[in-house]
């Protein structure tokens, strides 16, 4: 997701290569996400959504899993230093339920499609399904779907209730 502000070819350098936590963090405080305990239980939204899938690259198809927190990387204690790569979702379902859940203003943005490869760091939200790339190239740009997003709200509540 990115602003129409904003040209998407800038997820290419190096400085649009950077992911901070939304809201700012608290360095060496205690984790809010695992409640200081190193581990949270994880969910693939993107599976959840739009299927499961074997080969998804954030969960290979387990969709719901207990791991180390990525906030605090397993040490109970919040670790916001920025992280290299771009935040992103295997299924757009994922990402639409991300930022309707995180009351992200869906105006005047557009989906970025990304070719990338996989960095080595973990995404502050992998509890979520989102997952850090190194893009590559930009493959495509498109206004956002506001069936799908509104499909996806709708199934995300189902999802939260079963």
């Amino acid at each position: 997701m990115n602003p129409t502000s904003e040209d998407p070819s800038r997820l290419l350098t190096d400085e649009g290569q950077w992911t901070e936590p939304w809201g700012g963090s608290e360095d060496g405080s205690p984790c809010d996400k695992c409640d200081g305990s190193g581990e949270t239980e994880h969910e693939c939204w993107s599976c959840l959504l739009a299927g499961r899938r074997e080969d998804c690259p954030v969960c290979a198809g387990a969709v719901r899993w207990r791991a180390r927190c990525p906030v605090c990387r397993g040490s109970g204690r919040v670790d916001g230093d920025p992280r290299r790569g771009v935040s992103v979702f295997p299924a757009l379902e994922g990402l639409y339920h991300y930022m309707i859940v995180n009351d992200a203003d869906l105006d005047d943005c557009v989906v970025v499609e990304l070719e990338a490869d996989p960095a080595a760091d973990v995404d502050f939200d992998a509890d979520q399904g989102a997952m850090l790339v190194i893009p590559t190239a930009v493959v495509g740009c498109a206004g956002v779907d506001r069936s799908l997003a509104e499909r996806v709200a709708n199934d995300a509540r189902r999802a939260v209730g079963s």
